[in-house]
């Protein structure tokens, strides 16, 4: 199942061992006037992972994303 976020924060223990990264969706609340009055934020998923395994999380959106920069 697809889950949409269009927000995330990180956070590290502090003996670097493992990364918490916490994604959200925000929802602005617009009212009758069409003007945004407040944003909801709502947690989507929390992921908990090793060091190891956030290293390989970010060696591969860095390659997918300069991969697409190249084409365009």
């Amino acid at each position: 199942m697809l889950q949409f976020t269009n927000g995330f924060s990180c956070a590290m223990n502090q003996e670097k061992e493992e990364l918490v990264i916490s994604f959200v969706q925000q929802i602005p609340e617009i009212g009758e006037d069409g003007i945004t009055n407040n944003v909801r934020v709502e947690e989507v998923v929390n992921l908990v992972m090793g060091k190891v395994t956030a290293q390989n999380l970010l060696n591969g959106l860095i390659e997918m994303l300069e991969d697409d920069n190249e084409e365009g």
